[in-house]
């Protein structure tokens, strides 16, 4: 940069958002909408498929890495779309696993039930008590799911579950009760599937969400399960695990302690990756992943509920690989719509997003054309607010910081329920 150059971004970047700078000159927030309105590639969607210039870059960028990773705001009908588009296509580059903010055994429950009978097989274990996972009774998630597990129809899984299980636990347990285990586990067993039944039923009475069973639960049922079963089989221990830890979790959260629950699961999705990881690394793999999880999760550095998460982790561990971690955070357009999980009746319903990922964001939302999707590239932005970080918002300097690229999607629409019996 030449030193005159710099020394201007520098006097800019001195400046409040929002202020004026002397003798006309822009201020901060209009000079970082300049700065995203000339880094800003188009990415046109005719309802199906996906092309223009973001299209292209966007492939590029996967090509190159290891990791690509889309943060998301949870909802958005068309980033379903892109995800699958973008998987399948990258599967040429090598890209073999599809990380998912679903727990470890039951992302191994859905793969194997897409591999044997694709979107109608997904529909019937939907039907079944807590076959629906949470996030993917969306129309068009499960239909991503179905369409990445379709793009490697081998026996070799490609969906990775890393979080915890808020709502597979009835179809988890049925799993431990159908395999062998000493008379003492039956027993503890049959205490701790009476609990989730009991649970359950209480929140189809009432609509009470307090009744949910992996918040309401409580962890030493299934740590009496564990301590009954000493040489359970790998399967059922890591449902034990996924049990214990998610009641554990949601436990902090229920008596108040939201900042110990936050640290917990945060430390669950890395655990659960690494995990994924080293056996894949055992076996001499070292595959390319996408990920597609809430924004949060996946930003690098610290998070907005000040916890190190997956997005922390992932650009670490690819330069151990010699290789690069490239990420997107997706949001939907000013006034557009999400699908948003109402929790009293296990539905999804259309409302303004939720998760405040807009938050001062409106000098970048606003280099975003009306009509397209709009890719922005941030890193020319960092220049701009090295300088004085202090002169942005926490939030604005996060994103900017935090993502490699933002993808506003002006337009978009709240996914739509999948329905299934």
């Amino acid at each position: 940069m030449p030193r005159l150059f710099a020394l201007a971004v520098f006097a800019i970047a001195a400046l409040p958002l929002g202020a004026t700078a002397q003798d006309g000159e822009p201020s901060l927030e209009d000079w970082i909408g300049d700065t995203a309105a000339t880094n800003r590639y188009r990415l046109d969607f005719d309802g199906s498929e996906f092309s223009g210039p973001a299209w292209e870059r966007l492939l590029l960028e996967g090509h190159r890495a290891r990791f690509f990773l889309l943060g998301e705001e949870h909802g958005i009908a068309e980033n379903a779309t892109l995800a699958a588009m973008l998987f399948t296509e990258l599967t040429k580059s090598g890209y073999s696993k599809f990380l998912i903010e679903i727990s470890p055994p039951m992302a191994a429950v859905i793969d194997e039930t897409l591999k044997d009978g694709g979107l109608d097989a997904l529909r019937q274990l939907y039907a079944e008590p807590g076959g629906e996972p949470a996030f993917f009774g969306m129309a068009e998630e499960a239909e991503m799911l179905a369409a990445v597990r379709a793009a490697l129809p081998g026996d070799e899984p490609v969906l990775w579950g890393a979080d915890y299980e808020v709502a597979g636990d009835r179809r988890l347990l049925r799993e431990l009760v159908d395999r062998p285990k000493p008379p003492a586990a039956e027993d503890a067993l049959r205490q701790l599937v009476d609990a989730s039944a009991a649970g359950w039923e209480q929140h189809g009475t009432t609509g009470n969400p307090e009744f949910i069973f992996t918040f309401a639960g409580d962890p030493e049922l299934v740590r009496d399960v564990e301590d009954a079963w000493p040489n359970r089989d790998a399967k059922s221990a890591s449902i034990l695990e996924t049990l214990r830890t998610t009641l554990t979790i949601n436990r902090f959260w229920t008596n108040g302690d939201g900042y110990a629950s936050n640290v917990l699961r945060a430390g669950n999705l890395r655990e659960n990756f690494l995990e994924h990881w080293h056996t894949a690394l055992t076996r001499g793999d070292t595959p390319r992943v996408m990920a597609k999880l809430g924004a949060n999760h996946l930003i690098r550095g610290r998070n907005r509920t000040n916890t190190w998460d997956l997005g922390s982790l992932l650009p670490e561990l690819a330069a151990l690989e010699q290789s690069t971690a490239f990420s997107v955070m997706v949001i939907p357009g000013k006034g557009s719509p999400t699908a948003v999980l109402n929790p009293s009746t296990w539905d999804y319903e259309p409302r303004a997003p939720k998760d405040g990922y807009h938050k001062d964001l409106d000098p970048l939302i606003d280099a975003a054309w009306d009509d397209a999707f709009t890719l922005i590239d941030l890193e020319p932005i960092r220049a701009v607010l090295a300088t004085r970080p202090a002169a942005a918002s926490e939030a604005l300097t996060g994103v900017v910081f935090g993502y490699d690229m933002l993808l506003v999607m002006s337009g978009s629409t709240a996914s739509a329920v999948f329905e299934h019996d």
